[in-house]
């Protein structure tokens, strides 16, 4: 069912049932200049859903069609765009001559009418105003500009959550701005203030077009009594509300990121004094206040601080250059309080004095003495990763870590940072508990001696180097630090081997002269930086310092430290595809380690080499060698289960052992209960292992099991990272082909089109990767006998695995597919042909014997017929 989208401004109202798309009219919500806006249902997804129809933008020499193509291409980018305060954008595509957004149906009200419901302190308005900061702020990263903030254009819903819309009236920083130059807006402002028919408050939308030559004329004035909303558009390019633009919009010269942040602070100003900025009974006149940025006296009943209203006042500058340089420094500076900041200061001063009274205390008792020295744990966790305070506040560098993880707008982010919050707490106690247990070991009890007590400080001390130089990392997040951060977490040295005195007794202690020991330090930091990096997703950083660490470990001579800067190595050329130049570092680590008695780097390297030798070289035998040297290292030192759960999970997914399938399969839920064990059955790395138990038990034809086990990956993977994040797209997509397999087409449908959403929105839209997505979603129509339906997603799969793809099979799976659905629409046979002997024969190159068969048995069917 599908209905033509209405052609004009005035046109009706598309009925109820109406089909836009894949989504179905229940009723209008809104219309503007810019378009309609209805609440309509996702069938596919099984949810109410709001979709925006924009008109396209002609004028001043563009067509038509190259409007609609204009206008589609942004409303792709603004697609991309992911923060929790942004409504979030599922799906865009044509209707007609018109471009559709569908996008997440916000059950709340307007900050305009938050305002209105009732009473708000200036904290809670600057609350709910920073978080749509940070949604203008997610959108100036990816080098949108919303030109139309208001109040009417921020959510704040039943849950509390601020989110900004109507974002399908942005425009790219760096687009053409032309057409905005053509007549300033200030001059139609003159014009129209002179004319008796616009009223000086009051009208709603006045819409000016340019010519091609640049002559402005207005096109539509409609009256709305009691509010001064005027919306000015030109070239069909929404310029904003008369109340809440800057100063260059009424210019019409050139807009950027400080034009969002003057509109937020009048929006901003409004909602905190009552009353604009800039006063004018006529648009002439409020154009010419904010042109010469003559802002009022502030209201002689405010109660908002001097301080704020300094910050606004910058904002509110007619000068775009003397603005704040970005939303983000504007948010940090409401964030700001100089109340807050006295506390904190006068807090400072009280611990400085405080070792001053301890040490009067420790004067006068021994017990007392020995109970401080031995609780100071948790204050050199200070501005690393503090403990819980009684009141469960954030502490300051975690506040810092959770800002940085939500500016970065990834969909999943707060998820990311509830689960690294959880995981670096609990890290950090058990660091406090054992600093304290090796301290009265040795203080208290009297069962340790203090060349023990050294061993184990200097292990708690590296340890705590790692998680300070991790914290670091976070504070200055971006997207791939997201995306990794639960990974990075888990990667944190272990803390059981500080209190394993035979290990740490067994390794090569460092240099006794001070100078050489305290340059061991020094790289033993950078080290640590070097790792956080590389384990939060910037292994490049790491692949491009670790080489010169290595270079000044080995003419330190200290041969622990050249162990496990060659394993940082290895591990980069991993990430980066080099299997050979990985397993050259790893062997000269193990190597290095083996000669400093190092078993944690021996077993570590030993099962990364594992996977380097085996699946990067598929070199199975020389890896299965590795393997059992692992295994040997890991039965003598004892422990080190996550380690050995890994070693595990690479045997079976890479085959070694002569094992068979269902061998594999006992191996990896083995590899699932250790990790289980160690981390705790909610942590998202025993959810990568139940997703390979997943796989093994499909390879079986056990589908309903795999199942099962990749529905548990999920439940882990979503409370772990998030609902968008990549790492779970892979599941979600992994559960489509189970439920393909098992004849369920529509879920399977549901499973793909959510990992296609996460994965165009986090790696576009040519990633190899979404050619999964597609082929799925393709194969799922033809089982349902819709081949009509499969065409286009096949097709698109087509490309991208033909330009990207190097696996032959996969290449097969998308080409048999899409011949298939050709031949049954009867649409190009000979083609559909073409493709099937393709991938018959990619299917001979990847010896995948019953595939193979099933092609041509399809193509013996249909010999002679085109």
């Amino acid at each position: 069912m599908s209905s033509a989208p209405p052609s004009d401004p005035a046109a009706a109202a598309l009925p109820r049932g109406a089909a836009i798309g894949r989504y179905v009219v229940l009723s209008l919500v809104g219309r503007g200049g810019m378009g309609e806006v209805y609440a309509a249902y996702d069938h596919e997804l099984d949810r109410k859903v709001a979709v925006k129809l924009l008109r396209p933008k002609p004028g001043a020499g563009v067509s038509q069609a190259e409007g609609r193509t204009r206008t589609l291409r942004e409303a792709q980018a603004i697609a991309r765009l992911s923060h929790p305060n942004v409504v979030v954008v599922y799906d865009v595509g044509t209707f007609g001559d018109q471009v559709f957004i569908a996008m997440e149906f916000v059950d709340g009200n307007t900050v305009t009418y938050w305002l209105q419901s009732k009473t708000r302190t200036w904290q809670e308005i600057i609350e709910v105003f920073v978080a749509a900061g940070r949604g203008l702020q997610a959108a100036h990263d990816k080098e949108l500009v919303h030109r139309d903030f208001k109040p009417d254009n921020v959510m704040v819903g039943r849950d509390g959550a601020v989110r900004v819309m109507d974002f399908g009236l942005a425009r790219q920083v760096g687009a053409s701005d032309k057409a905005e130059r053509t007549q300033p807006v200030v001059d139609m402002a003159r014009a129209l203030a002179s004319r008796p028919d616009v009223p000086a408050e009051g009208f709603e939308t006045l819409v000016i077009n340019s010519s091609p030559e640049g002559a402005a004329d207005t096109q539509e004035i409609s009256s709305h009594s009691g509010l001064f909303d005027t919306q000015l558009t030109r070239t069909g390019a929404m310029m904003g509300t008369p109340a809440y633009m800057a100063p260059e919009q009424f210019l019409g010269t050139a807009t950027d990121a400080r034009t969002d942040q003057f509109s937020f602070c009048v929006a901003l100003y409004e909602a905190l004094y009552g009353e604009r900025p800039f006063g004018g009974n006529s648009l002439f006149a409020l154009t010419a206040n904010v042109v010469q940025g003559n802002v009022k006296e502030a209201p002689a009943n405010a109660r908002v601080p001097q301080w704020v209203r300094k910050i606004l006042l910058r904002g509110l500058r007619s000068a775009s250059t003397e603005r704040f340089p970005s939303m983000k420094a504007l948010i940090e500076a409401l964030g700001k309080d100089p109340a807050i900041a006295r506390r904190r200061r006068a807090f400072a001063v009280a611990a400085v004095l405080l070792p001053l009274a301890v040490g009067l205390v420790v004067r006068q008792s021994l017990a007392g003495r020995q109970d401080l020295v031995c609780g100071g744990g948790p204050a050199r966790l200070a501005d690393v990763w503090e403990l819980p305070s009684p009141s469960g506040a954030e502490s300051p560098r975690q506040a810092t870590i959770h800002r940085a993880f939500l500016a970065t707008g990834k969909a999943y982010a707060a998820d990311a940072f509830a689960t690294v919050k959880r995981g670096l707490t609990t890290y950090a106690q058990n660091w406090a508990g054992m600093y304290r247990d090796a301290c009265e070991a040795t203080h208290v009890r009297g069962e340790q001696s203090a060349e023990v007590l050294d061993l184990r400080m200097a292990c708690l001390q590296e340890r705590l180097g790692g998680l300070h130089a991790l914290t670091h990392v976070f504070s200055e997040a971006n997207g791939a630090v997201v995306e990794n951060a639960v990974s990075a977490t888990n990667a944190l040295g272990s803390l059981d081997r500080c209190a394993d005195v035979t290990l740490l007794r067994a390794v090569v202690r460092p240099p006794e002269d001070r100078e050489t020991r305290a340059r061991v330090e020094v790289l033993r930091g950078r080290l640590a930086d070097l790792r956080a990096r590389f384990y939060s997703g910037q292994w490049k950083e790491g692949l491009a310092g670790a080489p010169e660490l290595v270079t000044e470990a080995r003419q330190l001579g200290y041969q622990p430290l050249i162990a496990e800067a060659l394993e940082l190595v290895g591990n980069s050329e991993i990430r980066s595809g080099d299997g050979v130049g990985a397993a050259k570092a790893l062997e000269e680590a193990y190597w290095q380690a083996d000669a400093s008695r190092d078993d944690d780097v021996r077993a570590a390297v030993a099962t990364q080499l594992v996977w380097a030798i085996g699946y990067d070289q598929g070199k199975k035998q020389e890896a299965d060698r590795w393997a059992h040297i692992a295994e040997a290292v890991l039965l003598r030192v004892g422990g080190h289960d996550l380690t050995r759960a890994w070693l595990l999970n690479n045997e079976a997914v890479i085959g070694l052992g002569g094992r068979t399938p269902e061998e594999q399969l006992r191996v990896l839920l083995d590899a699932v209960t250790l990790k289980a064990k160690v981390l705790g059955r909610d942590n998202p790395d025993v959810g990568i292992s139940e997703g390979n138990v997943a796989v093994s038990l499909q390879d079986l034809g056990r589908n309903q099991e795999a199942l099962e086990h990749v529905e548990r990956a999920i439940e882990i993977e979503t409370r772990g990272y998030g609902a968008e994040h990549p790492e779970l797209a892979v599941l979600v997509s992994n559960r489509g082909e189970l439920l393909n397999a098992l004849g369920r087409p529509h879920e399977a449908r549901q499973s793909f089109e959510r990992a296609r959403i996460i994965w165009e929105r986090e790696l576009g839209l040519d990633s190899r990767i979404l050619a999964y997505a597609l082929t799925g979603i393709g194969e799922s129509y033809l089982l349902e006998s819709d081949a009509a339906n499969a065409i286009v997603p096949l097709e698109r799969a087509q490309r991208i695995r033909a330009e990207t793809e190097t696996d032959v099979e996969r290449r097969a799976d998308t080409s048999f597919a899409l011949a298939r659905a050709l031949w049954e629409t009867n649409r190009e046979r000979a083609r559909a042909r073409t493709l099937a002997v393709a991938a018959r024969d990619g299917y001979g190159k990847a010896g995948v014997a019953r595939k193979r068969a099933d092609v041509e048995s399809w193509l013996g069917t249909r010999d002679g017929r085109i």
